[in-house]
């Protein structure tokens, strides 16, 4: 065997069968990657085969990788609980990986958009889970969607161009005006902190009552002991909302401080790293930060 083997993997989630792919190397490391996908009509493949791409090229550098669905995704049995309850999916997938490589003595999450928020909030209860690596996580609010297009508004004041387009009628002042106070009319009146087209149907109410999603997000990323690599998006909004939420709120500023150990932005890449040069370097990055927790994890 000179090359990386998939082999399928098959494993329990409460009762549940889940269907997962091993990206199993030659010389198998001690640090293996978990991919986590996003929610949606997506499995375990993710955007244009990203993760088969992400899964053959870490593998090639030693490192096992696994790429599954989570009950009620792509082939697994079971219904879809939402991003914020993937905790037993998760370890589910933790359990069986070691158990199908048994090299394996540390492992990391990857995901993006509402995965990224997930792993978030459920990483720090998860046995041997080292590392973490979020893409744009999703945080959408009120809030940060009116902080984005006001921050987006008050940089094009400067712009020659917006001048331009006002002074030819090419903006639509009544619609933006009927916007705006809709916006404020919503928070003034029942304030419901929203959780975005993301969040599952159904919320259960013992969790409801532990915080809005955002909340747990922040509480698990402090209660989380690991390194972190936050990947985000020049060409996403929702990546902006996430940065919009940290700067308006101290208690995001002190743990995201604290804990992203490590951020890289791509400019040019939108919210799902949809291109093949945006999926290429989130790889590289992801191969290069899994080197440094490889090393990190063998000297402790």
């Amino acid at each position: 065997m000179t090359h990386p083997q998939k082999e399928p993997l098959l494993f329990d989630c409460e009762g549940s069968t889940l269907v997962g792919i091993v990206h199993r190397p030659v010389q198998v490391k001690n640090v293996g990657l978990i991919t986590v996908v996003a929610g949606g009509p997506q499995y375990r493949a993710g955007v244009g085969r990203g993760l088969v791409e992400m899964g053959d090229a870490l593998a090639e550098q030693g490192f096992p990788v696994l790429r599954f669905d989570y009950r009620g995704m792509g082939d697994s049995d079971g219904v879809f609980q939402g991003f914020e309850h993937i905790g037993a999916d998760l370890a589910s997938a933790v359990k069986a990986f070691r158990s199908a490589v048994p090299e394996l003595e540390h492992i990391v999450l990857w995901g993006g958009c509402d995965a990224a928020s997930g792993i978030l909030i459920h990483a720090h209860t998860l046995e041997r889970v080292v590392a973490i690596a979020v893409g744009n996580p999703w945080v959408s609010s009120r809030e940060t969607q009116a902080a984005v297009v006001r921050r987006h508004y008050l940089q094009r004041l400067g712009q020659a161009s917006f001048w331009l387009k006002l002074l030819r009628g090419e903006y639509q002042l009544m619609g933006y005006a009927r916007s705006a106070a809709s916006a404020l009319g919503s928070r003034l009146g029942t304030s419901g902190g929203g959780g975005g087209a993301a969040r599952s149907e159904g919320a259960r109410p013992a969790q409801q009552a532990q915080g809005s999603f955002m909340d747990r997000m922040r509480r698990g990323l402090d209660a989380f002991d690991g390194p972190v690599l936050l990947l985000m998006s020049g060409r996403s909004l929702i990546s902006r909302e996430f940065d919009a939420l940290v700067q308006q709120q101290p208690a995001w500023q002190a743990v995201t401080e604290r804990k992203i150990t490590a951020r890289e932005v791509l400019p040019d890449a939108d919210q799902a790293f949809s291109s093949r040069s945006a999926r290429k370097t989130v790889t590289q990055l992801l191969g290069n930060w899994l080197e440094t927790v490889a090393a990190r994890s063998a000297g402790g």
